[in-house]
């Protein structure tokens, strides 16, 4: 598979289509008419001079700064004004095996270094990225705001350090996460491991006064002594007795009853971390 070259020589043309030979090309900062320098080749270490003249066949070196943007202006060999245009900025381009300011859509990438560098539906292998050089990476592809993630951005990651270009946040520790569908926030006075560990209840038991419904049914003994009066044929007589071994009747119902209780509170709010599930659209 081959690639099409880029033009090794910028080339003006008049509007008969014939070279514009002595034109000149001004570069100014983007949006403004400050001077800012091209170059002669790709080592960007000799300026231009500005304005650049055109030469026999209406070419020049023009090698843009990659991290600049810039206004042109062409003119004739005249100085009469042909075209003006803003915010143009450099191609990406390859130099060395590094990659800048490129577009990479469906390619494979191996052992290179990428800078600036759009990457679609490709493959990474072996290649640096930032800091870091993954064996296999897998990209995909945002859109919008999601380009690239601002900073400022959190997210959950399940392991001890803060991998490369991401700060740890030590501002909550030792509390849970709790998945809410509406606001987020914070809450809780109770730390995850003390909540979530053995704990035991202490307290006093009240005394309980019971009724005699509540009381186990039950009887008595006792000695009794007095006069007993037997009738026999009219013959009336009076004897006095003692006896002993005697019961009462039986009283007590053995319903249940209750004591009340004075214990230490078992605090189970826990404090938590709201946070949200969310699904890519």
């Amino acid at each position: 598979m081959a690639n099409l070259g880029p033009a090794p020589k910028a080339q003006f043309l008049t509007a008969a289509g014939q070279p514009l030979v002595g034109g000149m090309v001004y570069t100014y900062a983007a949006g403004t008419t400050t001077p800012l320098a091209t170059y002669t080749d790709a080592s960007g270490l000799s300026a231009n001079p500005n304005p650049v003249i055109l030469d026999g066949r209406g070419e020049c070196n023009l090698w843009f700064s990659p991290t600049s943007t810039y206004k042109i202006k062409l003119t004739d060999s005249n100085g009469v004004e042909i075209y003006s245009v803003d915010n143009v900025t450099s191609s990406g381009y390859v130099s060395g095996g590094v990659i800048v300011d490129s577009s990479i859509v469906n390619g494979s990438i191996s052992g290179t270094t990428l800078t600036n560098t759009a990457i679609s539906g490709s493959a990474i292998n072996s290649t640096t990225i930032g800091a870091t050089t993954p064996s296999t990476a897998v990209f995909t592809t945002f859109s919008g705001a999601w380009a690239s993630l601002p900073a400022g951005t959190k997210m959950l990651f399940v392991q001890t350090a803060a991998p490369t270009g991401w700060t740890k946040l030590t501002t909550n520790d030792d509390k849970a996460l709790r998945i809410v569908s509406g606001s987020a926030g914070t809450g809780g006075s109770v730390a995850f491991t003390t909540a979530f560990s053995s704990q035991s209840i202490s307290g006093t038991v009240g005394d309980t006064t019971l009724t005699v419904d509540q009381i186990p049914s039950h009887t008595h003994s006792y000695t009794a002594a007095g006069g007993v009066t037997l009738v026999n044929g009219g013959a009336t007589f009076s004897s006095l007795i003692n006896a002993s071994g005697l019961t009462t009747g039986a009283t007590g119902g053995g319903l249940p009853h209750t004591h009340s209780l004075t214990a230490t509170a078992l605090n189970l709010a826990v404090q938590y971390v709201d946070a949200i599930i969310a699904v890519k659209n």
